[in-house]
Order: C-alpha cells, then structure tokens, then sequence
C-alpha cells in the first residue's frame, strides 16, 4: 500500500514539474480578448516559436524568437475596440496578425500590425480566426526577445432599457 501511495504522489509530483509547452505556430496559445474572455495576455516571446523568418508577405522580418497566440474576432464591436501592446527590455515588441486559414508561418498578408506605441484596432481586423504573432522587430538583433503584455479594452456598450419622465 505505501508503495502505490509513494507511486501515486511521486507521478504527480513529475506531472507538476513538466515544463510548459512552448507557444508556437503548431502549438499556439488560445486567447479571447474582451468581454467573453480575458482582457490580458502577458508572457515571453523566449523559448517559443523559433522558425518565422519573415512575415507580412516580406514587409517584415522576425528575429526568430515569437509568442504565438490563436485568437477569434467576432464581428461585433463590443468585444474590444483596440488591443495595446507593452514590451519588456531586450527587444523591441512588434505584433502581427494573420489568418489562420493561410497559417502561420507562410509568409501570408498579414490583417494589421501593431508595437508598442501603435494599437491593432477592432475596425481593422475582419471576423475570423488569427495567429497572433508578437515578436521583435526586423532591426533587433537576431534571437532577440523579452516579456510583453496585451491589453484588450474590453469594451462594453450599455444600451438603454427603460425611459420615463414623470
């Protein structure tokens, strides 16, 4: 009995140590900005996706180290109305987004772009399902990379029920 009981807390202790698997074009996080979801998505682009050289159909490069994320933009506004992006030191936060019908990692057009002094704009992104990209950008040394956030403003319109005057 104590053997199966060592067995049983010494494989939960192993399930617990495993690493995190890494955010990449094959394996990507899922994220839901705004109301339905969470308005925040912080990491690293370290340890992460290694193999975009290039993106925006080669407008762009990528200083092969990226966080990649799914994410689903519904048609209606009130999700978010922009998402913001902060980066931490070592690199230069530039985020990119393209469908996810035309993949990750082949060079697609991308939908918009964003860093951190400019915001990707709901108006912007049709609906549909993306790859969020967020790496460095093209002038950053090569395997540069570091922390970031994104901030979706969670937007909510408040529509009026009820009206009177007495």
């Amino acid at each position: 009995m104590k053997g199966i009981a060592f067995s049983v807390l010494f494989g939960a202790a192993c399930i617990a140590a495993a690493p995190v698997s890494a955010q990449t074009c094959a394996a990507p996080a899922t994220w839901h900005p705004g109301v339905a979801g969470t308005p925040d998505l912080s990491g690293t682009t370290c340890g992460h996706e290694t193999g975009i050289i290039s993106v925006c159909q080669n407008a762009a490069g990528a200083p092969a180290r990226a966080f990649v994320a799914s994410i689903f933009v519904a048609a209606d506004v009130a999700a978010f109305t922009a998402i913001d992006f902060t980066g931490g030191a070592g690199y230069t936060i530039s985020t990119y987004l393209v469908p996810q019908a035309g993949g990750c990692n082949n060079n697609a057009a991308c939908t918009t772009v964003g860093d951190g002094s400019t915001s990707m704009h709901h108006g912007d992104i049709p609906p549909g399902t993306y790859y969020l990209i967020i790496t460095g950008a093209d002038f950053d040394t090569p395997g540069a990379c570091g922390t970031f956030n994104a901030h979706s403003d969670s937007f909510l319109p408040v529509t009026l029920q009820a009206f009177s005057i007495d």
